[in-house]
């Protein structure tokens, strides 16, 4: 949420906001803000800083990429705020790890390779074929220029070319994968009896004794957890922002006073010749290009045939219609300067040594207020709304602080209306509960002991809340009466599994003895026994009609082979209690002919198992090799 504010806060909204947030700075952090602290570091990796800044803003990206394969929501039973943070913070040690180790062996990313992979983005095509227009627009939706994104496109390719690197070196024997193959098409026939608990039932060991001896010696299962109920302030951005009102005039004025903003910028049509700057002799080879400009050759002819810049080259040199802001600021500088249809002088920037003309000049007009009404309306709440939101939040922090034993003055100052949860406990809640910041905030010494009010809680939803302990429930053993019920049941269904278990061990002796086969066996109860059935590893029984426990089907494929035709017989627990005996009678595994159109399929498989693990292996060992160290408590 702070984030947010920062992100949007220009002009003379900003030194409000520095303003407000004084405040707070005076209460509770004197020291540090005399003390002229840098920014917060994360951690260090070979004395080259990660700030806690790049941290927040990899953990939202994380954030939003969970969000999105949950439909829109991050499931708060599964990550919690800290587990996303500490992994942000790991890909970006991970990632400068890996930027040092590129630096130190040399690799790099050509303009030619980065204008290729550019081209390649299928926002940027239009038709099927790159458009500069839809690139230039597309960076501006993204308020990025292009030097930026050319800059970022360059560090992932070569991020890339380290990884891809470290990948090859991976050695998949080809043995390993035939050998691989064959085991996951294996076959292995078997007979089994699944012996359900259900069925078997033992009355006497479930008695009022029983019960009462296993509720002393279990004190433990039928103790209560702590529960706490908080009372809370929630400040939630979109609640706020739906009860700003704004007038038409309102509207007008703001676009009265801020028409330059909602003003079409100016645009300058340019065309280039581009010589890289790692081109030999390039200033040599870019001022005889400018030469022969001055002697008459034609601009389109010279940026066809020279220019390095494969998107504009074959366009004579056109970069498209450019803003301030789109490119690097040198350029930049020099377009805006130019007269249209003047010539520059050779230009050197990051990339190489340019020569660039105007051919096109589109002055800054003024947009109409009916065509940008929507737009300003927009604004005008985002700006209030943001005010507003600034205004309750150093309110809500403020009064907190200062009454650590009430929330009513908060309330009271900010106008929210305080809320009370339902019961919840350290691992688990409903509503605000379900957050674990909240319970992290509510279990803490300050809130739960203490009595005092929480700091503030950031959530995934933007929202922020301080929260307070309303009532606690401490840790209670529950009596025999609210229990019996539980413990007969469980009983019984141990003392049924046990009979199940007892029966199958007795079958196991019968057959392992030689005393009977499953044959007989089965004879003496029809339809108990599966027999000789080929199992496949990955499809399960090769059988119509019949199914196999997953669990049971694992362990058939972890039995040794049959030694001499002597089938393998082993007993095994299921998960719900029921025990199986389990009868390996074969195996069988297929010839290399008769797997080779998969050999092809699996090499790729157990490539990319490789790949990966020679690459974990080596971030591993470029950790070892390195100073890293972690300031876990700066991210709290």
């Amino acid at each position: 949420m702070l984030q947010s504010i920062r992100d949007k806060a220009t002009g003379w909204l900003a030194y409000v906001i520095i303003g407000l947030i004084a405040i707070p700075f005076a209460l509770w952090g004197l020291g540090e803000y005399f003390g002229g602290a840098g920014p917060l570091v994360a951690a260090e990796v070979n004395k080259t800083e990660i700030p806690v800044r790049l941290v927040h803003q990899e953990a939202r990206a994380q954030r939003d990429q969970i969000a999105r394969m949950f439909g829109g929501d991050v499931p708060a039973d599964l990550f919690d705020e800290r587990a996303i943070r500490n992994a942000a913070l790991e890909a970006l040690i991970q990632r400068e790890l890996l930027r040092q180790a590129a630096e130190e062996a040399g690799f790099r990313a050509s303009a030619t390779g980065v204008v290729r992979e550019i081209q390649a983005i299928p926002q940027f095509r239009d038709n099927g074929r790159f458009s500069p227009e839809r690139y230039q627009a597309v960076l501006q939706a993204q308020r990025m220029s292009p030097g930026e994104f050319e800059r970022d496109v360059a560090h992932q390719i070569v991020l890339a070319q380290v990884q891809q690197a470290v990948e090859a070196s991976g050695d998949l024997p080809m043995s390993t994968v035939r050998e691989f193959a064959q085991l996951r098409n294996q076959v292995r026939v078997a007979s089994w009896r699944i012996l359900e608990a259900d069925a078997f039932d033992r009355p006497e060991v479930v008695d009022d004794a029983a019960i009462e001896s296993y509720y002393r010696e279990n004190p433990e299962r039928f103790t209560t957890e702590e529960q706490l109920q908080v009372a809370y302030l929630r400040l939630d951005p979109v609640a706020l922002e739906a009860g700003i009102a704004v007038t038409e005039q309102e509207i007008r004025d703001h676009y009265e006073v801020n028409a330059q903003r909602y003003a079409e910028p100016e645009l300058r049509r340019v065309r280039q010749v581009l010589i890289e700057r790692d081109t030999e002799d390039a200033e040599a080879r870019i001022r005889e290009l400018r030469e022969r400009l001055d002697q008459g050759e034609d601009f389109s002819d010279l940026a066809r045939e020279h220019s390095q810049d494969r998107l504009s080259a074959d366009r004579g040199g056109d970069i498209g219609q450019v803003a301030r802001g789109d490119l690097d600021s040198v350029l930049e500088t020099v377009i805006f300067s130019l007269p249209a249809g003047l010539v520059s002088q050779p230009v050197q920037t990051r990339l190489g040594w340019h020569v660039v003309e105007v051919t096109e000049i589109q002055p800054s007009r003024p947009r109409p207020f009916g065509e940008v009404r929507d737009e300003v309306e927009r604004d005008l709440r985002d700006r209030r709304a943001e005010q507003r939101q600034i205004r309750v939040l150093d309110d809500l922090l403020a009064q907190s602080f200062e009454y650590p034993d009430s929330l009513g003055p908060a309330s009271r100052a900010t106008g929210l209306e305080m809320r009370t949860t339902d019961w919840f406990t350290r691992g688990e809640g409903g509503g605000v509960a379900r957050f674990p910041g909240v319970r992290e905030a509510a279990f803490s010494t300050a809130v739960r002991v203490d009595g005092r009010n929480s700091e503030a809680v950031d959530l995934p939803d933007g929202s922020t809340l301080v929260l307070r302990l309303q009532e606690r429930q401490e840790p209670r053993v529950l009596s025999l009466d609210e229990v019996a019920g539980e413990i007969r049941e469980l009983l019984r269904r141990d003392a049924a599994a046990q009979a199940a278990r007892e029966t199958g061990e007795s079958i196991l002796a019968t057959l392992e003895a030689g005393d009977a086969t499953v044959a007989s066996l089965a004879e003496e109860a029809p339809g108990a026994w599966v027999r000789s059935i080929p199992v496949n590893r990955t499809t399960g029984p090769e059988v119509e009609d019949v199914e196999m426990p997953p669990s049971l089907a694992r362990h058939l494929f972890q039995m040794a082979a049959p030694v001499e035709d002597s089938a393998r017989h082993e007993g095994v627990r299921l998960p719900d209690g029921d025990f199986a005996v389990l009868v390996l009678e074969s195996v069988e595994t297929l010839e290399l002919d008769a797997v080779a159109e998969e050999l092809a399929r699996v090499a790729d498989d157990l490539q990319i198992a490789y790949a990966g693990a020679e690459f974990r292996a080596y971030l591993d060992w470029l950790e070892s090799e390195a100073k890293v160290r972690r300031y876990l408590e700066n991210l709290e």
